[in-house]
C-alpha cells in the first residue's frame, strides 16, 4: 500500500473546472495564423494556498509548435470571478509588446469564442469582468530623490582611516598575544 498524494479541495475543484471548461470549449477554434484552441490551465501544484494561487489562465493555444500562447483572460473559481479580454484589448496588448508584428487573430471567430466563454463562465456562477483596453505598459518614472552621494575624496579618506585603524588594532592584539599582556 503506497502513499498517494491528493490535491486539496480548492485545488481539486479548480482542476475539475479546468477540465470541464476546456472540454466544453473543445469545438471552439479561433481562426488566425495559426488557428488556436481554447484551454483553461489547471493549477500546477497539489495546493492553491487556500485559493490564493487559484487564478487560472484562459488561453488560446496553437496545435502548431513554436507559436506563442495568447492569454485571453483568467478564472478564479474559489473567488467566483473571471476576466475576459476583448479582441481590441488583445490587439493593443500585442502591439505594445510587438509593434512590428501583425496580430493574426480573426476578430469574428474571436468574438464567437468570447461570447461562448463569457456565457459559460457566467452560467457556472462566476462574475465575469470584461477588459476592453490594454493597460499602459510603461509606468511613469518616479521623481528622482535628492542626491545623497558622498564626494570621492571623503569616501577615500574614510576608507584609508578605517584601514589604518584596523591595522593598528590588529597589531596591538597580535603583540598582546605573544607578549602575554
Amino acid at each position: 500500500m503506497g502513499f498517494e498524494a491528493k490535491r486539496t479541495q480548492v485545488a481539486q475543484s479548480a482542476f475539475n473546472f479546468s477540465q470541464y471548461f476546456t472540454s466544453a470549449m473543445a469545438d471552439v477554434v479561433v481562426q488566425g495564423n495559426p488557428p488556436r484552441r481554447v484551454e483553461l490551465l489547471a493549477p500546477e501544484g497539489m495546493s492553491t494556498g487556500g485559493g490564493k494561487q487559484a487564478r487560472q489562465a484562459v488561453t488560446l493555444r496553437s496545435d502548431v509548435p513554436g507559436y506563442p500562447v495568447i492569454t485571453a483572460g483568467w478564472a478564479d473559481v474559489p473567488g467566483r470571478r473571471a476576466l475576459l479580454r476583448t479582441h481590441a484589448c488583445l490587439r493593443a496588448m500585442h502591439h505594445q509588446r510587438f509593434p512590428d508584428r501583425p496580430f493574426e487573430v480573426d476578430p469574428s471567430t474571436y468574438q464567437q469564442f468570447f461570447d461562448i466563454a463569457r456565457d459559460l463562465l457566467a452560467a457556472c456562477g462566476l462574475d465575469v469582468t470584461i477588459e476592453n483596453q490594454a493597460l499602459a505598459s510603461v509606468a511613469p518614472r518616479p521623481a528622482q530623490a535628492a542626491s545623497t552621494e558622498m564626494p570621492v575624496a571623503t569616501a577615500t579618506a574614510i576608507a584609508l582611516t578605517s584601514f589604518v585603524l584596523g591595522c593598528l588594532v590588529g597589531g596591538v592584539v597580535v603583540y598582546a598575544r605573544f607578549v602575554g599582556f
